[in-house]
């Protein structure tokens, strides 16, 4: 019988088996005369059917024999006398019956069937699945029987213990892990049938020629068992040696920053910030965990709301931050700082966090100071000139003109400043050439020029005085004595 079934459930040569035999019952049907039950002989074939998991078959098997079973009552011989038209139709119909009950049982058992085959691929797909889990995780099993204090181990259990038993003593067991942790994970051990909830250790296996492996151990109360103990273990030593590798690089990195003259702090990817060096505490006279939780504090409080502003909008496009801004020392004096922040992304392009510094710039914000008041006072000096003096850049635009040369060479009521040279120079029916080539020409020489020549507005002579350098060309006119303009 399992041969059979499994013919009909697997061959290719079923269906044509069934439809054999369906053909065979009609030819024996047609010959044979009404009266005899040979309708009934395709109950056999429709259970053949049945045994299948082809609905299709079994649905066209019941279709034909029902066919088959009047087709013969119009072509098969007459019956003998003695056997009356009601009989006949009675008996068909009686096959007809029996019938269309082996179809509805054999739709069933297909039914059911196929529910048996779906659930196994189930089982089998969560073998599967639970093997690999197991692989990819280094999970493996264990069993301990509390009534007589033995544990069983799977191979890879086996394995990680570094044993050859698939059977020890609970005493065995637990020497397989730190001397100084055994007897408290024997007590435990002994104690998981009572806890509500499973136990769970990292522990470390006690092996003398080879370095240790941290594992996990979980153990639970088996629910259908009451005296059985089941428990995984999980080689964890990969996730301490990152742990460490990644204490060693955060250690190293605060080192780093703390060594750093420079203040180095960092901002989650939503722009919180997280870690202050300790150059910013002793600067400030905050603890690290005081600036991380309100960092602003710090600020002065014209720079507070600027700073902050700008921040967000930094973190919102994550585009570079870059800002001057003044930090409250531990004298309570403010201090001027430049303060940067670039995003830092992983090889995916995720942003990761931001990395940021503040340099000390008060020096050199007071010697920009000086130099911009050096700078007025040069100025003012030349402008209180009365030879005519002015400079340009290094695209020869004007950059400065004193107030004898504004009134030489420059419309009042017009800008100079940026304008380029030859724009300045051009006045309908004058001749600047003589100016502008000199200085054109001295500034590509780079060499410092004296000549004398004739300006327009100038009645007499005067002396060209031109100094270039690699910002740009200086020039002073100074007119005889005698000039009147």
């Amino acid at each position: 019988m399992p041969r059979l079934v499994n013919f009909m459930q697997h061959s290719q040569a079923a269906s044509w088996l069934v439809c054999i035999a369906l053909l065979l019952v009609l030819f024996t049907d047609s010959l044979t005369q009404l009266g005899f039950a040979h309708g009934i002989l395709y109950t056999p074939v429709i259970a053949l059917a049945g045994l299948s998991t082809n609905r299709l078959l079994l649905h066209g098997s019941a279709l034909f024999a029902l066919f088959g079973i009047w087709l013969g009552f119009f072509i098969a011989p007459t019956a003998p006398a003695e056997f009356s038209a009601f009989y006949v139709i009675a008996n068909r119909s009686i096959s007809c019956l029996a019938i269309l009950l082996l179809w509805w049982f054999g739709i069933q058992g297909i039914q059911f069937r196929r529910a048996q085959q779906q659930q196994q691929q189930h089982e089998s797909q969560m073998r599967l699945d639970l093997a690999l889990v197991n692989k990819v995780a280094g999970l493996s099993h264990w069993w301990l029987d509390c009534h007589q204090k033995k544990v069983k181990l799977d191979t890879i259990s086996q394995h990680l213990l570094g044993v050859t038993l698939s059977e020890l003593t609970l005493e065995q067991f637990v020497c397989c892990f730190e001397w100084h942790e055994q007897e408290d994970l024997k007590q435990q051990l002994e104690q998981v049938l009572t806890r509500a909830e499973p136990l769970s250790l990292e522990l470390k296996l006690h092996n003398e020629h080879h370095s240790a492996i941290w594992v996990r151990l979980i153990a639970y109360a088996d629910p259908a068992e009451l005296e059985l103990i089941r428990g995984l273990l999980q080689n964890i030593q990969q996730h301490y040696d990152e742990a460490q590798r990644a204490n060693s690089l955060q250690l190293r990195f605060k080192q780093l920053a703390d060594s750093m003259p420079v203040k180095v702090w960092t901002a989650t990817a939503d722009g919180m910030i997280d870690f202050v060096s300790d150059t910013f505490a002793q600067f400030s006279g905050k603890t690290t965990s005081q600036i991380v939780s309100d960092w602003l504090a710090l600020l002065h409080p014209d720079d507070r709301e600027r700073t902050a502003a700008y921040w967000l909008k930094c973190v919102s496009s994550k585009s570079h931050y870059q800002i001057e801004f003044r930090i409250c020392r531990q004298d309570g004096s403010y201090i001027w700082h430049l303060t940067s922040a670039r995003p830092i992304y992983d090889d995916r392009g995720q942003l990761l966090y931001w990395f940021g510094s503040a340099m000390d710039i008060s020096e050199q914000k007071r010697l920009w100071q000086q130099t911009d008041q050096l700078r007025q006072a040069l100025y003012q000096t030349l402008n209180d000139v009365s030879d005519p003096f002015f400079t340009l850049d290094q695209h020869l635009n004007f950059t400065f003109m004193n107030q004898s040369a504004l009134e030489l060479f420059a419309d009042p009521k017009i800008p100079v400043m940026g304008k380029a040279l030859t724009e300045v120079f051009y006045r309908p029916g004058q001749d600047f050439s003589g100016l502008t080539s000199a200085i054109q020409r001295s500034f590509m020489r780079s060499k410092p020029e004296q000549l004398r020549l004739r300006v327009p507005n100038i009645s007499t002579e005067v002396t060209l005085l031109l100094y270039p350098s690699d910002s740009g060309i200086h020039v002073l006119l100074q007119p005889d004595p005698a000039t009147t303009t």
